[in-house]
């Protein structure tokens, strides 16, 4: 059984990984379809931080949740304050990115609002990888 420190890294590196594929990539497809410039790199760069920041956040709420031994609604209301405050979070800092990209042109709005989406993706490919792992594992064990 992992200890909440290493579900947390597991979870995060899953995470991380795939941004950092992502911004190469979204670069490579606006370089081809000739769409280039510094604020695409720049606006997938910032969404990947945000949202990397997210769900850094979250794992830590989670963490936190299972490691104190509260009674159930105790964590659901922990779990809940946490989740109002990253949206919060989230919504004011995309914002921001928002506004720069509209006032500023620095950061290109579609790659920074992308990002938002790759942990999911991640996140998928992760748990069909693991439900394999233990499928194969439950196979050897027989």
């Amino acid at each position: 059984m992992k200890s909440g420190k290493d579900a947390v890294r597991e979870f995060m590196s899953c995470i991380i990984v795939a941004l950092v594929i992502y911004v190469p990539a979204v670069t490579l497809i606006y370089l081809i379809a000739g769409k280039f410039s510094l604020s695409v790199p720049l606006g997938a760069l910032y969404g990947s931080l945000v949202t990397a920041l997210y769900y850094y956040l979250f794992a830590r709420a989670m963490r936190s949740a299972a490691d104190n031994g509260e009674s159930p609604e105790d964590v659901k209301k922990r779990i809940q304050a946490a989740y109002s405050l990253r949206m919060f979070l989230l919504v004011i800092l995309m914002g921001a990115g928002l506004a720069v990209s509209v006032k500023l042109g620095w950061i290109s709005w579609l790659p920074m609002l992308l990002a938002l989406l790759v942990p999911r993706i991640a996140i998928a490919a992760y748990q069909i990888k693991e439900k394999k792992r233990g499928t194969e594992s439950e196979k050897s064990d027989e």
